[in-house]
């Protein structure tokens, strides 16, 4: 039951059957819904932009405008080389529509692989160990900020794919590193630093706390510099390569928000005032930025009990009762998100839409696979499987109801 092939066919299947649902009701949609909504529309310029010109032209920076001599320097712009290779076959928004959902349904197969994991080192049996990976995948897959990538893809969603990689691969390294694992974590830390250079940056610095304070043994320095910093540092330069290039094409101007606006420091706060604004102040997006609106989903009671689930494995790790291994991918994800937050609190707070992604893994890692393996593993009587996964499931059916409300069918 757990061979690796065997699971990943479940979890692809179960992922496969949440998409026919979704197709059969709220993205059950039109072409001209397409044409409505500002996720599709941005997607579109950016995509038929590179078609247009070509990517080497942009040095594979976005083109955020209908004005090719703009380049959009806050990215850079790999999270839209998949979208791209649709579009090259013929754009079609519903074709980027199904690109989309195939990444989000990517991220939840590795949630769910990592879920089944790590409820295996807290000592369930396989089958509940496999029940909980998939309320875990159900939840993740239905979160409403998941199913509205349908509309536009966003590089922090796309981040989650290598990030998650990353932490399996840390998973299986409990029983033994190789230098085959090394090459594999050295390759996910390029991938999701090109992907999304702050998101990587914060991840790596939370994952770096928890192995070098959390460890009996100290991992080698020569290792991790090969390991992480010789891959950041490749995906930053080639960052810069492309900065560099466009900065010297006199033909080109780059824009997109500086760093004193994005971390607040500029002391501008018309919309934004403390960081509790990204959680108490998201009433003042929606009063002032209309466009935004429709994004910024309410979901205070998986917030909450995901972060009290959270506190509740890292006083069991404390006292013992569960390896540091099931705690160190949500220190890592919740870390990626409290410090990109703390430091950037000013496009959290104005864009939460694009951050309540990195959130979400690890809090429902905890609530719906950790923390209720953890009590399996001591019951032994299935009910806390049977109540996970019915809470699971009610839990999708209303995300969905609030991203139903959010984008109504016309």
């Amino acid at each position: 039951m757990t061979r690796p092939r065997w699971l990943v066919l479940l979890f692809v299947a179960a992922g496969v059957c949440v998409l026919a649902y979704l197709a059969l009701t709220v993205h059950r949609r039109a072409e001209r819904d397409f044409a409505a909504s500002p996720g599709a529309v941005r997607t579109r310029i950016e995509l038929t932009q590179w078609d247009a010109h070509g990517y080497f032209a942009s040095y594979g920076l976005l083109r955020p405008t209908d004005d090719p001599s703009v380049l959009y320097r806050s990215s850079t712009g790999a999270y839209r080389i998949t979208a791209y290779l649709v579009a090259l076959a013929g754009f079609d928004a519903h074709a980027q529509a199904v690109h989309n959902q195939v990444v989000s349904l990517l991220t939840s197969v590795l949630l769910a692989l990592l879920a089944l994991r790590l409820a295996l080192r807290l000592g369930v049996e396989p089958l509940h160990a496999v029940a909980l990976a998939l309320a875990a995948q159900l939840v993740f897959f239905t979160f409403p900020e998941n199913l509205a990538l349908y509309w536009d893809m966003t590089a922090q969603a796309y981040w989650l794919v290598p990030a998650l990689a990353f932490l399996l691969i840390e998973e299986r390294v409990v029983e033994g590193r190789t230098r085959r694992m090394n090459v594999a974590q050295a390759l996910a830390v390029f991938a999701m630093t090109w992907l999304e250079y702050v998101c990587a940056t914060m991840f790596l610095a939370a994952y770096l706390l928890a192995a070098l304070f959390m460890s009996d043994a100290r991992p080698p320095l020569k290792r991790l510099l090969l390991m992480l910093g010789a891959p950041w540092v490749a995906a930053m330069a080639l960052f810069g390569l492309q900065l560099a290039l466009a900065g010297a094409d006199p033909e080109v101007k780059l824009v997109g928000s500086r760093f004193l606006y994005r971390t607040g420091l500029d002391g501008d706060a018309e919309l934004y005032g403390t960081p509790l604004d990204i959680a108490f102040g998201r009433d003042i997006v929606r009063a002032q930025r209309p466009a935004a609106r429709e994004q910024l989903f309410r979901w205070p009671i998986l917030f909450l009990s995901g972060a009290a689930a959270v506190v509740l494995m890292l006083i069991a790790y404390v006292r013992g009762k569960v390896p540091r291994i099931a705690v160190v991918p949500l220190l890592a994800l919740l870390g990626a998100y409290l410090l990109y937050a703390g430091l950037f609190s000013q496009a959290v707070a104005l864009h939460p839409y694009l951050y309540d992604l990195l959130l979400a893994p690890a809090l429902v890692l905890a609530l719906f696979t950790l923390l209720p393996a953890l009590a399996e593993a001591r019951t032994r009587t299935g009910l806390v499987t049977v109540v996970t996964l019915l809470a699971a499931a009610w839990t999708a059916l209303f995300q969905v109801r609030l991203y139903a409300m959010a984008y109504p069918l016309r």
